[in-house]
């Protein structure tokens, strides 16, 4: 019987070993039929790229998801042009890429992000895409990383949350469309979200990072040096992805060519 569930494809950068992208993918079969593409490695700050001379390999993952699911040795944006050319019977409804772990607010990390790098590709394909991000308390972000996003306690309760509000976010939007074009959806969670507010829309903030590499102590080479205070360094502008998340709340920016900051989307 064919089912009359909008249908999906889910993909992240952090790995298709994940938990995070697993609690998405559980949360999102409940309105959608899924299936799942995803690195098999992790491929983190690679933003929109494609591979060139990459030999692509699909690895089916069975009995890992509640889904047809496949491992791709290539970029998030690979997998969805891949799977929307190679795996799905008909083309997608939309596209979720997520969630992933730390947040993606602000234009130099927008840009540099393979997990709206995905979504982005969606987008360009002509299909809804939505980017999730969660922000992840700074002393054990690097613990849950090593950790594939295993968490547990208040941080799990907001994952799930997180993921709940994403698939229900997606599912308005693709039922109930409210403006012409389709752009990115970049939604971001905060580490303590309790799933009672929906995502405020906001414009996606400007950041000045300067200098991203680092000279290794002892060593012959420079090495890319994230630093929290970044965020800390700066005055967000008020609407911004950023002054929004410092309030504490979820937000969502709608990313386009025409407008990359989303700020003429502010409009309901």
């Amino acid at each position: 019987m064919k089912s009359d569930k909008p249908l999906a494809l889910i993909t992240n950068d952090d790995s298709i070993d994940s938990y995070f992208l697993h609690v998405l993918v559980e949360e999102a079969s409940k309105n959608f039929d899924v299936i799942v593409c995803a690195p098999q490695e992790e491929k983190s700050w690679i933003g929109h790229a494609i591979s060139r001379h990459q030999k692509l390999c699909p690895v089916e993952k069975k009995d890992q998801f509640p889904c047809q699911a496949f491992a791709l040795n290539g970029t998030p944006a690979d997998c969805v042009n891949f799977a929307i050319g190679n795996l799905f019977p008909r083309d997608p409804d939309l596209v979720i890429s997520g969630i992933n772990l730390g947040y993606n607010i602000t234009l130099p990390m927008i840009l540099s992000s393979g997990t709206v790098g995905a979504a982005l590709e969606g987008s360009l394909l002509g299909v809804h895409s939505f980017a999730s991000s969660m922000s992840l308390p700074v002393e054990s972000f690097e613990e849950i990383r090593e950790n594939l996003g295993k968490v547990e306690g208040e941080i799990a309760e907001s994952l799930t949350h997180a993921a709940q509000m994403t698939a229900q976010y997606a599912n308005e939007w693709v039922q109930h469309p409210t403006q012409e074009g389709l752009p990115v959806h970049n939604l971001n969670f905060p580490s303590n979200f309790d799933g009672k507010e929906e995502p405020i829309l906001s414009f996606a903030g400007s950041l000045r990072l300067g200098s991203l590499f680092q000279k290794v102590e002892n060593q012959n080479y420079h090495q890319l040096v994230y630093r929290p205070e970044w965020l800390e360094e700066n005055e967000p502008e008020i609407g911004s992805d950023l002054w929004v998340l410092e309030q504490g709340k979820p937000t969502v920016s709608r990313l386009d060519f025409a407008d990359l900051a989303g700020r003429k989307h502010l409009e309901p």
